[in-house]
């Protein structure tokens, strides 16, 4: 001794024994390291070290540790007005896109309306956890519309490959 070990991400830990160590004895030592976005992203953390008497040093040793990738993603659709009382009138919807998983989502993000239909413009992406984007339809009224008394329409969000939770909104005819 003493002992210590050279990690690939955490560095020299010194740490580890001052010795004597007899043959096929052992010693531990330990180091915590604190998992970014960066590893959430790239669905991994692998480390790689070795450990040293500062004459002898051991064989490399690998460990990979994996990620739970939990990607989702949460619409929250609104409506600029909560009634309409004539054909022609417009309703300006915002749909809210919002990342609402542990890793980076790549986009292009769309927005499925079943009365507007796909909207393609949302944004191009990347998406973090937590962040969010926005993009707007707008919607006239006809006179199915107010001989119906309402328009309730729905709408997804998606990636292409996560999709999002159904978002509904309901506007009355006054």
């Amino acid at each position: 001794g003493p002992f210590s070990v050279d990690d690939d991400i955490i560095g020299t830990l010194s740490n580890c024994a001052a010795g004597p160590l007899a043959p096929t004895a052992s010693t531990t030592c330990t180091a915590t390291y604190t998992i970014d976005q960066t590893d959430l992203d790239n669905g991994s953390v692998t480390n790689v070290a070795s450990a040293t008497d500062g004459t002898t040093t051991s064989p490399t040793d690998t460990v990979t540790v994996t990620v739970d990738a939990l990607p989702a993603l949460l619409v929250d659709k609104t409506a600029d007005v909560t009634t309409y009382d004539a054909v022609g009138d417009v309703i300006t919807y915002t749909y809210t896109i919002t990342n609402d998983g542990n890793v980076t989502l790549a986009g292009p993000f769309s927005v499925d309306d079943d009365i507007i239909g796909t909207l393609s413009n949302c944004a191009t992406g990347p998406l973090a956890p937590t962040a969010s984007t926005t993009c707007t339809a707008t919607y006239t009224i006809d006179q199915t519309d107010l001989d119906n008394g309402s328009v309730t329409n729905v709408a997804s969000a998606t990636d292409g490959t996560t999709t999002s939770n159904d978002s509904t909104v309901t506007v009355t005819v006054d």
